[in-house]
């Protein structure tokens, strides 16, 4: 097994990519986080509202909350030669009823609807083409003077305000070949373009990269070893287009996350504690509105002084929050009680310690420093909705004191236990849970075009158990199954 690997769980409806570290999980990235990916989707749309004092607007995309766009974001502001554009009114860039293309960069969360941009991007394993980017940038990750002849060939490549991004994948790459790749996406441009001429506001009018495509590209940023996969289809694409990457199939009839202990791991992330290793803990509790973070010693007592106990305790909490914040996608202000620490040079050296921790976050965190009361205020971008708003759901029983898993989630977790199933000799299987959860499955089609694929028939029946999701109650003939199940109702 690797050291560092990509973990793809493709086989059933609900895709999950993790990327591992010597067994320990180090990024998730969940498909369920939203009904639909609409990230990198193009959409004809229409201004509904300019906001001049917030230099921005609505636009109507056809969803059930209008995106935003930002003046910065326009095309027409970005191709403005005015040099005193900055001080023009909105009305001179967009105007209500107007027609705009737009892609979306980031979705919904909560009351906010989707973030837009006018600058439309088309990305391959290669490059990234921008109709109205107007630069040419290359990766980092190419030395010199490969990186000044990519950067060259781009400026004489370049037609107008359009615009290259070049991925360091393109060191493998000729310039035959990647003439080629920008003519096709120049052409598709073209194509999107016409598709739009009389064509009604609002519309989808292009879908994005699907969730597989942008995280496993995401997770290869992680420099992991290889890829392991559950799914064939999935196994032959990636291989023949990361050939110089090691790609395995995954045949075992356990699920590929409980193999690699993933599932046990994602459960964890949706506990209020997470014990340190020194015996001390930290309490984590989503609001609405912020994320506060409590860091007790517990267990902890420390062989020295009571100061050296607290500020070790501290930095410990301190690390292993910024691991937590990357893997429930925490977002928003985030406040950290950490143990009192009278000392001021003990709350600069951990302010200091979480800075750096947070540097090598891919997502922007920004220290605001103590509050008097001792309280260490962050804010950390929100760029998805967290791990526990995406697998959980305020509990009926306790009146939204506490969570349960929903019943989306629900279903697929019995999915992957049927799935588990799939190659025993018993023709039947049933499964107890609750009535939202059978109304989930039995939706779209979802329980027969499951039965088909394990060749066996699922008896779903409901049960008044919130504390537990679903039990899987009995594998065996048919006949065995129909009669428990009628002695139980």
């Amino acid at each position: 097994m690797y050291v560092k690997a990509c973990i793809i769980n493709a086989a059933t409806s609900s895709k999950r990519i993790a990327v591992i570290n010597d067994k320990a999980l180090e990024k998730i990235y969940l498909e369920e986080q939203s009904e639909n990916q609409i990230i990198g989707d193009i959409y004809w749309g229409k201004v509904v509202k300019v906001l001049p004092h917030m230099q921005a607007a609505f636009i109507d995309i056809g969803l059930s909350m209008n995106g935003f766009i930002h003046r910065n974001e326009l095309v027409s502001y970005q191709q403005s030669e005015n040099p005193h554009k900055d001080q023009q009114p909105m009305s001179a860039f967009i105007r209500e009823g107007e027609k705009v293309l737009v892609q979306v960069v980031k979705e919904g969360i909560g009351t906010k609807g989707p973030k837009l941009t006018g600058i439309i991007e088309f990305s391959s394993d290669e490059l990234v083409y921008l109709p109205h980017g107007n630069y040419v940038a290359v990766s980092k990750k190419i030395a010199e003077p490969k990186r000044q002849q990519w950067k060259q060939l781009g400026e004489r490549l370049k037609q107008g305000m359009e615009g290259f991004l070049f991925r360091t994948a393109i060191a493998e790459k000729s310039e035959a070949a990647v003439q080629h790749k920008i003519k096709e996406l120049q052409k598709k441009y073209e194509r999107l373009e016409r598709q739009t001429q009389g064509m009604k506001a609002p519309a989808l009018v292009s879908k994005g990269q699907d969730f597989l495509e942008t995280r496993v590209q995401a997770a290869l940023q992680q420099g992991i070893d290889g890829i392991v996969v559950d799914d064939f289809d999935l196994y032959q694409h990636l291989h023949t287009t990361y050939s110089n990457l090691s790609i395995e199939y995954y045949k075992g009839n356990e699920n590929i996350f409980s193999f690699y202990d993933l599932e046990r791991q994602i459960e964890k992330l949706l506990k209020r504690i997470v014990w340190l290793k020194s015996g001390g803990y930290i309490v984590i509790d989503e609001t609405e509105a912020m994320t506060v973070v409590d860091v007790n010693t517990g267990k902890f007592s420390g062989k020295d002084n009571i100061r050296k106990t607290m500020l070790q305790t501290n930095m410990e909490a301190a690390y292993e929050l910024s691991k937590q914040m990357q893997l429930r996608h925490l977002g928003g202000m985030i406040l950290i009680d950490f143990i009192n620490m009278p000392h001021k040079e003990d709350r600069t050296e951990v302010e200091r310690y979480m800075k750096k921790l947070c540097e090598q976050d891919e997502v922007r965190t920004n220290i605001v420093g103590f509050t008097e009361l001792g309280i260490l205020q962050l804010t950390r971008k929100k760029v998805r909705n967290s791990i526990g708003s995406t697998l959980t759901m305020p509990c009926e029983v306790c009146e939204g004191t506490g969570k349960m898993i929903d019943s989306k989630t629900a279903a697929f977790q019995i999915e992957r236990v049927i799935w588990e199933h799939r190659g025993a000799e018993e023709e039947a299987i049933w499964i107890e849970t609750r009535s939202d959860v059978i109304n989930e499955m039995k939706a779209q089609g979802f329980l027969n075009a499951l039965e088909k694929m394990v060749k066996k028939t699922i008896y779903l029946t409901p049960s008044d158990d919130y504390t537990n999701a679903f039990v899987l109650r009995q594998l065996g003939s048919n006949e065995q199954i129909q009669k428990r199940v009628s002695a139980s109702i």
